[in-house]
């Protein structure tokens, strides 16, 4: 089974490739996904995380306030090291466990969705990286709009991450999506053309 990672910048349209390789019927495990569920009431990862941060990150119904947590840890280099420690083993396991459950049921292709794959030098992990990403002044846009920040809260965020141009050295396919909703289509579908040895109906 080819182990794939596909990683992007931080609002460069991942989930939206992730959604396009999926509708293409291929197999996607979601890497945030995991992580909501982790950090769910109760969950591992909610009383590791309560336990280190305190009670001010939860919202009045007790969930864990995203918001807050994420001007928290984006605030401070160690705050995030922190909140990373606490999550990476518990998502690594559960990965492994449906990676497994998929490799059973003879899967010749699995996609692994993980924001801040280079970050946490997960690349010796992968058969190959799939890359995607956009020209900063469309990420720093794109993020504004998304989770409603000022230029200045965004580009911290995108600063906390490795810069493009490293992730792009180091991944084995890039997809740029700058462009237009076709163009990305197609990149995609070359893409997945390409990976597989098949045309795409």
């Amino acid at each position: 089974m080819k182990w794939i990672g596909l990683t992007g910048g931080i609002a460069t349209g991942k989930s939206t490739v992730t959604g396009l390789i999926e509708s293409r019927g291929f197999s996607v495990i979601d890497a945030d996904q995991i992580s909501h569920e982790l950090t769910q009431i109760a969950q591992p990862g909610y009383i590791q995380i309560l336990a280190q941060f305190g009670s001010e990150i939860l919202d009045p119904s007790l969930r864990i306030d995203r918001k807050k947590l994420g001007q928290l840890i984006f605030s401070s280099g160690e705050k995030k090291m922190q909140l990373e420690k606490i999550l990476h083993p518990l998502i690594q396991e559960r990965v492994q466990e449906l990676k497994q459950s998929f490799e059973e049921l003879g899967k010749s292709v699995l996609f692994y969705d993980v924001p801040l794959l280079f970050e946490n030098n997960l690349v010796f992990q992968f058969d190959a990286v799939l890359m995607v990403w956009c020209q900063e002044d469309i990420q720093i846009q794109r993020l504004m709009e998304r989770n409603q920040l000022s230029i200045e809260e965004a580009q911290l965020r995108i600063k906390a991450q490795l810069p493009m141009l490293e992730k792009i050295k180091q991944s084995h396919y890039c997809i740029d999506n700058s462009g237009s909703e076709f163009e990305l289509i197609r990149a995609v579908d070359v893409y997945l053309e390409q990976l597989t040895g098949r045309t795409l109906v």
